[in-house]
């Protein structure tokens, strides 16, 4: 018999999902921090994860974690940041093996050091270790360097910048280097005090496990100290165009990178509007099957890769290829077109099947490693949509061309960039 998923609201804004899985021979424990997306902290929050898990007060180094993680049968824990929305979201993850393989319990052991881990930090004259803080500092910022290095991804983050210039969706949740110099040990200790102390959290547990086991050990054992929590407002999804916004940048590259980026005006809780757009999107460049990957690469020739996807939280469309400079506006005026097929119902019964085959098969995915159901539960919560997963490809099996006509009426196109040699 299949278990039911539960959600659990522990107070203050501590909300605990419990994740049946009895196909792995782990469990994962996932806290996820929401922050609003904000350039005065977002490199601070970006340094949290690692900072954090390099040692606590119990175990003050990198090597006392690693030999715990050992004793506690080769447990693994990271920790990290992502942009959702216009939310930035900090990450803590540790994944034991299943007690059922084991002769002993070690469940309550795993969350007593996880929680030792979070809060009860290393503190060295009121603030963080400063060794260790320069050694982030080192490897944030090459990782911020290093973005440049996948030139599309790097075309795709500038678009957003200048797409949505003046807007939290346009910084970066890795931070910036720049800042990186002005953050000290003590500032940052009181900072993540204070995260800890403000923010929604939720914890997320998915294996095989006892349920009311895991409850009361969590309950016990995790001690988040709680204050006022702060307001996580939902983004901006609508949004005017009077002109469309073209940037050029140039760079040493041996292939330009087009970024079109359209605002859809959707809700992604309106699921007569939203479910057709992500296979309208599909349709328009979500495979070998779709139009601009048939008519503008294979046909035409025009673009190495070619595709489309959709931005739920914010709401936008984007169109992404790497292409020969002297081919932009003959690709532009293309893609264009293949929009405007789908916006006058030219869609094949091969085009929308294969669309929604190969989005069921992304979804049903999500379950064949541990981790996958975490983060869409935990999106599902952070949206306030709560759906799952087979209500999510019942929606998709319903889409027909009248509804993609439909949603593909609101699209607008805002920006578009171009990097070129």
């Amino acid at each position: 018999m299949k278990k039911d998923i539960k959600k659990i609201n522990l107070g203050k804004d501590i909300n605990l999902t419990l994740i049946p899985a009895e196909k792995f021979k782990s469990n994962l424990v996932s806290i996820y921090i929401q922050r609003n997306l904000d350039r005065e902290e977002a490199t601070k929050n970006a340094l949290l994860p690692t900072i954090i898990t390099s040692g606590c007060t119990k175990y003050p180094s990198l090597r006392e974690i690693s030999n715990k993680l050992d004793d506690l049968y080769g447990s693994s824990m990271y920790g990290d940041v992502s942009k959702r929305g216009e939310k930035q979201v900090i990450t803590f993850k540790i994944i034991s093996t299943n007690e059922r393989y084991l002769d002993e319990k070690i469940f309550t052991n795993v969350i007593e050091f996880f929680n030792d881990v979070l809060n009860d930090t290393l503190v060295v004259d009121g603030g963080f270790n400063k060794e260790y803080l320069d050694i982030e500092k080192t490897n944030l910022k090459d990782r911020i360097q290093a973005k440049i290095n996948d030139k599309s991804r790097y075309a795709l983050e500038r678009s957003f910048e200048e797409m949505c210039k003046g807007e939290r969706f346009s910084i970066s949740e890795i931070g910036y280097e720049e800042d990186l110099e002005k953050i000290d040990a003590k500032d940052l200790y009181e900072h993540y005090k204070n995260i800890i102390k403000t923010s929604p959290i939720d914890i997320v547990i998915e294996g095989d496990f006892n349920e009311e086991e895991v409850v009361n050990v969590i309950s016990k054992n995790f001690s988040f100290e709680r204050d006022e929590i702060i307001d996580i407002p939902r983004e901006q999804f609508t949004k005017d165009i009077t002109e469309v916004n073209i940037v050029e940048e140039n760079m040493d590259i041996t292939q330009g990178k087009l970024v079109m980026g359209y605002r859809t005006n959707i809700d992604y809780k309106d699921e007569s509007l939203y479910y057709p757009l992500v296979v309208g999107s599909s349709v328009l460049g979500g495979g070998p099957h779709s139009k601009m990957f048939i008519n503008i690469r294979e046909k035409e020739s025009l673009c190495y890769y070619i595709y489309s996807s959709v931005e739920k939280y914010k709401s936008i469309l984007y169109i992404s290829s790497g292409i020969e400079a002297q081919n932009y506006e003959k690709t532009v005026d293309l893609i264009k077109k293949q929009i405007e097929a789908i916006k006058q119902g030219e869609i094949s019964s091969d085009e929308i099947e294969n669309s929604k085959s190969g989005l069921i098969n992304s979804m049903k995915s999500l379950a064949d490693s541990i981790g996958g159901m975490s983060d869409f539960y935990f999106a599902q919560t952070m949206g306030g949509t709560n759906t799952t997963i087979d209500k999510m490809i019942e929606n998709i099996n319903k889409v027909e061309v009248k509804d993609i006509v439909k949603s593909f009426e609101k699209i607008e196109l805002d920006t578009i960039y171009f990097l070129r040699n």
